[in-house]
């Protein structure tokens, strides 16, 4: 999977995959196709459109707002946008993700607008009462997707192509008929012991974090907790509580007072050496060189 390679290349294919398929009593109106990668921090504000639009979170993680509902959504999860739902989305330059988005309308092929529940048309109806969250990814969407460019960039005709988003919304479709107008439970209300984890993990002020703290916070052993956060989020927490403890540093590196070795302490990092290394890593560059970087930048 090459997503940079994917977007500087295929957008001409992508865009006269968009356009018009006829599927059974249906005619899928393909909008936008859009490979995401965002590289810095930003907002996109509250809005509503007429077509639906599909987001999955292939690595990362970004914030969306369904109304009045805040949710973190995670690599392997989506979420579906029904017309005229407002949401609005921000995106962090600690954890930027790297996603897919398309969009699309439908309309009755035969100018019917009714159609019976078990016809194509009548299982994409249902997709507009699509209830607000982030879901996990347990119907091979990812394998779809990740199929579909792969496709593309082999040559396939538009046909085919769209013909392959059309078995994604079948397999949405699907979703919804299984469990009914609900759709399937979001994660965030299965998953309220990631919530609790996030919660402890957020509030961190500078001290150094301590995971079998956090464990028996929430009265289970450390290695049950890593475990089941490691199923859940395909991350560990170790990598979870360096995501954040370098998006502390950042913070403080921003203040020329504070010496390196003082910024790596405050951020929790057990010392200067291993502060510096898994900077660069995530970075690319050294901790001095991010500070002045980032200072000359505010500087303009």
């Amino acid at each position: 999977m090459d997503l940079k390679k994917w977007r500087n290349e295929l957008a001409y294919a992508l865009n006269r995959i968009c356009g018009e398929i006829v599927a059974g009593d249906a005619v899928v109106d393909w909008v936008d196709i859009v490979i995401e990668q965002t590289g810095g921090s930003g907002k996109c504000p509250p809005h509503a459109h007429t077509w639906y639009e599909f987001n999955y979170v292939l690595s990362g993680r970004m914030q969306t707002r369904f109304i009045d509902q805040d949710v973190m959504v995670h690599a392997g999860e989506f979420f579906l946008i029904p017309p005229g739902m407002t949401h609005a989305h921000d995106y962090s330059r600690e954890d930027p993700h790297e996603g897919i988005c398309l969009r699309w309308r439908f309309r009755p092929s035969t100018g019917e607008a009714d159609a019976a529940d078990d016809s194509f048309l009548g299982r994409l109806a249902q997709l507009k009462d699509w209830p607000p969250g982030a879901y996990r990814d347990n119907d091979g969407i990812r394998s779809l997707l990740l199929q579909f460019f792969a496709e593309a960039e082999s040559g396939r005709s538009p046909f085919y192509l769209r013909l392959l988003l059309v078995q994604l919304l079948e397999v949405l479709s699907g979703v919804t008929a299984r469990h009914g107008s609900a759709a399937t439970e979001p994660v965030q209300a299965r998953d309220a012991l990631l919530r609790k984890v996030e919660v402890y993990l957020e509030d961190f002020r500078g001290d150094r974090f301590n995971v079998e703290a956090l464990a028996a916070s929430l009265h289970m052993s450390y290695g049950h907790l890593s475990r089941l956060y490691k199923q859940k989020t395909g991350r560990t927490l170790i990598e979870e509580m360096n995501r954040i403890r370098l998006a502390k540093a950042c913070e403080l590196l921003l203040q020329p007072s504070l010496l390196i070795k003082e910024v790596a302490e405050q951020a929790g990092f057990p010392d200067i050496y291993y502060f510096s290394k898994a900077f660069k890593k995530k970075y690319g560059v050294s901790p001095l060189t991010y500070r002045k970087q980032q200072l000359i930048s505010l500087a303009r």
